[in-house]
């Protein structure tokens, strides 16, 4: 079985899970290894919020934002 590590940027949801990309989600039953490394969210949103504003996107939303820090960062 050839082992694939995947990066992503998570999320602590309010009922305390981790949130997943929805590949992972779809592994019901499998078991990671998981590191927590917190990021400096606020400065990355804000950056990505300006942007878009300065490119007329303001109707993104915090999902778009997600996506397009992600795909940047080549996580998928």
């Amino acid at each position: 079985m050839k082992t694939t590590v995947r990066r992503y940027i998570g999320k602590v949801m309010p009922d305390g899970h981790l949130s997943l990309p929805e590949d992972a989600a779809k592994e019901i039953g499998s078991v990671f290894d998981v590191v927590l490394m917190p990021i400096e969210e606020p400065d990355v949103y804000s950056y990505a919020e300006s942007i878009a504003r300065d490119k007329g996107f303001a109707d993104l939303t915090e999902h778009d934002i997600e996506k397009i820090i992600h795909e940047s960062r080549g996580i998928r």
